[in-house]
């Protein structure tokens, strides 16, 4: 599936690791923050 502004195409299965990294690294950063929120409301 060629991209038609770099003109680079990706394999589906390429996009499927970019798609989970993605999903991986939110899934992350959502843990984080709540963490995050967690420790803030202990020290209140």
């Amino acid at each position: 599936m060629p991209n038609t502004r770099s003109r680079a195409s990706m394999t589906h299965e390429e996009i499927e690791v970019l798609i989970a990294r993605r999903v991986a690294e939110e899934m992350e950063a959502r843990e984080d923050a709540r963490n995050l929120e967690a420790l803030n409301e202990n020290e209140e």
